[in-house]
């Protein structure tokens, strides 16, 4: 029978008073026409149109108004079972009395024709399934369910418990009952030890679950158990407790011979894992009962540095500990030989972490380092070179800055060259970081640290868990590489041996000028072999890379396009250290090592000049080193160090002919004291002197930082220093005959600086830095051509090394923000700019005034998969024709990585806007301005094992 139009009126002054449903958001239009659709659906009896209007406006907006006359139009369409349901569900809503009555009725009134189930289960809240669970949970119980009659098989389930099912027989007009008791899925723990009879509960105060020895059963999962007894200290166990099964667990505790007191300890992260003296003591919050004295208390959590502290338990007092887990930067050992945080070091320093360098996929550390306030790079196809604050001379072999393998020099002694590129390392998977420290570091480092010292900081093992690491990957410009590692670890000892290799076609064609473009010789292929070891306090590492390049670039008056101009470096080294504290205050650190470089190049000169000529460069040497640490009074930390260098070989060879060299010695001593003056404010005064037997000069070199939290979240850091590059062998005495001839005499060149640096925290993840800066640089080392030919270099004016008049200066100013609440979470923006008068031309010409940078790096989904992308500008270099052909570039990379089990992946493009620029480098160098690469990727796969 078709029911009246009392049937939507009804409806209508019932809820919805109000004309239409409480509506939200965008959908609300929407959803307010489907409502009034159906309402004139059902005034017309048609009630199927307005059930699909009604569920319209039900899934765009919720609303239990649309539920009721979506109740009232099944019961109009005789389809009782559903209209129950939607009734009985109304009663879940909070209602006015009338409408709940109303809706009483309506059940009353349609159960004589439906068949009723009252679903039950012990405990409450179990999903409830009708025949079929692929049809989806009918709601949760307890719950009433209207069905058609017969058999039907009801199904319950809820997390933690067995699932349950039985077969009901259902009529019409009746309701039948079913009820389920759920069983707890549990797992045991068998526990065995002393004393007999203790007790076990699994929350600090919670009723006893099991004694010594016996079996508790306790859900599945990673759980806490505090065992105690009279006469014992109490204690506290991490199990893992398996479903269905049982796991052993020894107690032991320990006769209680001193009072004990609680120690509470609590975090801003909820979970984070809590040690106690080296042993798991439950996870934040938590209370800890310990016997008095001193303990050893360390909480961590994934994404934040650990905190590690000291804490005195009072007996029978409840001390209370909350942990401030924050994100903060590995320390750093390059800026003071020490390991100590950034914020502490006598230095404006940066560092770059292990997870950026997987989440950049930067490939070389030229690469790492492109995006460092101040930093710039110059490649000229043979090697990248450095540039820092402004200063990269051309010719420059990254001479002025000094490059450390964990603390161990790599720049040659035979030409100073400091490798930045594959002809340092064929990639950086065995790194954990790099710390870059600006400014002057002859103060403990002696030549080379001239503007800076970066130092690469391998890591020692895979963890205790993993023994092989093989790496994969493809790229573009032809590239493909291999890197495998393999590692053992047991407490203080552990050995990591790894290899790695590349290849490269490189570019297709380099065009060095409109009418010049070559064809292809720009391949490269590097090979690097590592090993590391610790034996307690004694540890060893070595290293050897080789690489050779070919090149497109014409340099030194070669034939352009001839194939056959290549370059191959080599460089190696072995040292052991013994390191060890003997106490806080007392250190000592003693190490030896053995280096070895090579090089040889080959140019293709025309027929007359003598066609393919070949030159070398080779050097041996030893070094060693003895530091103590020792503190002489509270807040005072005093370093003295004794260095020596012999050069047991010096070889190099122009047109195959031996040149004249000479090997060096040298001695060096220097002490570095720290001063805390006051909680505020910290000095940092250095002095080191180096003797060089072949020099007439001893070169003298400070370095004095005042470091000042002026404000609670203010940190100025005051520098000032010296530092000096000696001359070295190639610089010296190298001569070709053809273009270049010897210097005979140099003096040290010598740099003074002064920086002061201000960063202000707005928030503890957030930090602005303004700096600035003065250099003050004499007797600058440079490859100049002579006024009138010698006749070296027969009847053509020679290149030689100079020392330049007068004094070069540099005023520069940077500016940063950095903001990274977390390992996967950063970013990081930089702006640099750099003056330079007095300089010679080709200083100036090869410095951009502007370096701004900028990174960011985020996870995605649950953190497994992260998002980075990087981008850097760089001015034109002045007295060139501007713009991109004196490179000017904006610089845009981005990369996808992320781990998967044990594999780790990353994909990424390198310039991904395609800028084409050129870089002008020096004569001898190139015969043009130097194309720089364009668009290239990288896919990399590496897995763990």
């Amino acid at each position: 029978m078709r029911p009246s139009r009392s049937g939507p009126l009804l409806a209508l002054t019932l809820l919805l008073l109000s004309t239409s449903p409480v509506l939200a958001d965008n959908n609300a239009d929407e959803a307010e026409i489907a409502f009034e659709l159906g309402n004139d659906a059902y005034s017309r009896g048609e009630y199927a149109e307005a059930l699909r209007s009604y569920f319209t406006s039900y899934r765009l907006v919720p609303n239990r108004n649309v539920l009721f006359n979506i109740a009232r139009c099944f019961e109009a369409l005789n389809k009782f079972n559903e209209a129950y349901r939607y009734y009985n569900d109304l009663l879940t809503e909070d209602l006015p009395a009338e409408d709940a009555s109303e809706v009483t009725r309506s059940l009353d009134r349609l159960r004589p024709k439906v068949a009723l189930v009252r679903v039950t289960t012990n405990p409450k809240g179990a999903d409830v399934y009708v025949d079929r669970m692929d049809l989806g949970s009918r709601g949760r119980s307890p719950q009433t369910l209207a069905l058609s009659p017969g058999r039907h098989k009801i199904m319950v389930k809820k997390d933690g418990y067995r699932p349950a099912e039985a077969t009901v027989s259902l009529a019409k007009g009746r309701e039948a009952e079913q009820t389920f008791e759920l069983t707890l899925i549990t797992g045991g723990v068998e526990l065995s030890g002393t004393p007999e009879g203790a007790e076990v509960r699994d929350t600090p105060n919670g009723p006893v679950i099991a004694r010594l020895p016996g079996r508790a059963r306790l859900p599945p999962g990673q759980r806490v158990l505090y065992v105690r007894a009279p006469g014992y200290a109490p204690s506290q166990y991490v199990v893992d407790v398996p479903a269905d099964s049982a796991v052993p667990l020894a107690v032991s505790l320990r006769v209680q011979d001193r009072p004990t007191g609680r120690l509470v300890v609590t975090a801003n992260r909820d979970g984070a894992a809590v040690r106690v003296d080296g042993q798991p003591a439950g996870f934040t919050p938590t209370v800890v009962t310990l016997p008095e004295g001193e303990h050893t208390l360390e909480v961590e959590s994934r994404e934040v540095r650990p905190l590690r502290q000291q804490v005195t338990v009072v007996a029978d007092q409840e001390v209370k500990v909350h942990a401030e887990l924050r994100y903060a930067p590995p320390p750093v050992r390059a800026a003071s030989k020490s390991l100590v945080a950034v914020d502490e070091a006598p230095a404006s320093t940066t560092v770059l972490t292990q997870e950026e360098l997987r989440a950049f996929g930067w490939r070389t550390l030229a690469e790492a380092l492109s995006g460092v306030r101040g930093i710039f790079l110059t490649d000229d196809r043979t090697y990248t070179y450095l540039g820092v604050r402004g200063f990269s001379p051309p010719g420059d072999l990254n001479t002025r800055v000094l490059i450390l393998w964990d603390g161990h020099a790599m720049n040659d002694v035979w030409a100073g060259q400091g490798y930045a590129a594959h002809d340092l390392s064929v990639d950086l998977q065995e790194v954990e970081r790099i710390e870059v420290v600006r400014g002057p570091g002859s103060a403990l480092y002696g030549t080379g640290a001239f503007f800076g010292v970066i130092n690469v900081v391998p890591r020692e093992s895979l963890g205790a868990d993993k023994h092989m690491e093989l790496t994969g990957a493809v790229g573009g410009l032809g590239t493909s590489r291999g890197h495998a590692t393999a590692s053992w670890e047991d407490g203080d000892r552990s050995v990591l041996v790894s290899a790695a290799a590349m290849s490269a076609t490189g570019a297709d064609t380099t065009r060095l000028r409109d009418d010049l473009i070559i064809t292809g010789l720009d391949g490269e292929k590097a090979a690097t072999g590592s090993v590391r070891a610790r034996l307690g306090h004694f540890s060893f590492q070595g290293q050897f890379n080789v690489r050779s390049k070919d090149l497109p670039t014409a340099p030194y008056g070669t034939v352009p396009g001839a194939e056959g101009n290549t370059v191959e470096d080599l460089r190696a080294f072995a040292e052991a250290r013994y390191e060890r504290a003997f106490s806080e205050r007392i250190s000592l650190s003693v190490r030896g090592a053995l280096d070895l470089s090579r090089y040889e190049g080959i140019y293709v000169y025309p027929d007359a000049g003598g066609g393919a000529l070949p030159e070398e460069g080779a050097a041996d040497w030893v070094t060693a080193e003895a530091r103590a640490t020792l503190g002489l009074f509270d807040g005072n930390r005093l370093t003295v160090g004794v260095e020596g260098q012999g050069q047991l070989r010096v070889r190099q060879t122009a047109r195959g002919e031996p040149l004249e060299t000479k090997a060096r010695t040298l001695v060096s001593a220097y002490l570095l004291d720290e001063w805390r003056l006051h909680p505020r404010l910290s000095l940092s005064a250095g002095l080191r002197l180096d003797k060089y037997l072949d020099l007439d000069t001893t070169p003298l070199t400070p370095r004095l930082a005042l470091i000042a939290r002026p404000y609670e979240k203010g940190l100025t850091k005051l520098v000032a220093g010296r530092a000096f590059r000696a001359p070295n062998v190639y610089e010296l005495y190298y001569e070709d005959g053809i273009s270049q001839g010897a210097a005979g005499e140099l003096d040290p060149e010598t740099i003074t600086t002064f920086e002061l640096e201000h960063s202000h925290d707005l928030t503890h993840e957030l930090r602005l830095t303004v700096a600035g800066y003065h250099n003050r640089i004499s007797s600058l080392v440079q490859l100049q051509t002579e006024a009138r030919p010698s006749g070296d270099c027969g009847g053509a004016a020679c290149l030689r090394f100079v020392n330049n008049d007068g004094t070069a200066l540099a005023w520069g100013a940077e500016a940063g923000v950095h903001w990274q609440p977390g390992r996967w979470l950063l970013v990081d923006l930089s702006y640099s700019y750099v003056k330079l008068s007095n300089a010679s031309e080709d200083v100036v010409a090869a410095a951009p005034a502007h370096l701004v940078s900028g990174r960011f790096l985020m996870p995605v989904g649950a953190g497994d998969m992260r998002v980075a992308t990087q981008a850097t500008y760089q001015s034109a270099r002045p007295g060139g024709p501007g713009g991109a052909d004196s490179g000017e570039a904006l610089l845009v990379g981005f990369g996808l990585s992320g781990d998967y089990g044990p594999l780790r992946y990353f994909a990424g493009v390198h310039n991904l806007l395609d800028a084409r620029y050129t870089l002008p480098v020096s004569e001898e160098n190139s015969i043009a301005p130097v194309p720089q690469y364009g668009r290239t990727f990288t896919l990399q796969l590496t897995g763990s094992f």
